[in-house]
């Protein structure tokens, strides 16, 4: 249950973050933020359907779930990522600004997608670390262990 009952899709990888870039409901999108993101769309659905949307599997680490691999998945083509200096570090901000498709997600994906953005969207950064925090996922699981979508069920959404 690692991965949420789905192979890997990096095409449906790239569409979700292209997705949630593109909407004019999910503020300051960085990277924090969108792995945050994802895990509540792939969590979400496979609460709901039994499988998630990606394939990604996540492990907790100190700001909540993030994908194994998080730093790959923004050099994969297609994702709309520019490095920003934050002077003594860099941020990784995301965001689509041209009409998109995103074929590689059905619209029963797209559902899952709307419901995060919706409860998840606006929030801060530390707004949603904060809230990732109080999953029962995130409680249960021992820092930088993958976490089982087993706790899908006691989602917060």
């Amino acid at each position: 249950m690692l991965d949420g009952n789905t192979v890997l899709s990096l095409d449906k990888v790239v569409d979700v973050i292209r997705y949630f870039a593109a909407s004019p409901q999910v503020t300051s999108l960085y990277k924090v933020k969108l792995m945050k993101l994802m895990w509540y769309a792939d969590a979400l659905s496979y609460k709901h359907r039994g499988f998630a949307i990606t394939g990604l599997v996540y492990q907790a680490l100190p700001m909540g779930a993030v994908p194994v691999g998080h730093n790959s998945i923004i050099d994969l083509s297609g994702v709309p990522c520019e490095e920003i200096d934050m002077g003594e570090s860099s941020a990784y901000h995301f965001s689509l600004k041209e009409a998109a498709s995103f074929p590689a997600l059905s619209d029963a994906d797209k559902y899952f997608l709307d419901i995060v953005i919706e409860k998840l969207g606006r929030m801060t950064k530390d707004q949603i670390i904060t809230y990732m925090h109080k999953e029962q996922a995130y409680k249960e699981t021992p820092l930088k262990s993958v976490i089982s979508f087993a706790y899908a069920k006691d989602l917060q959404l």
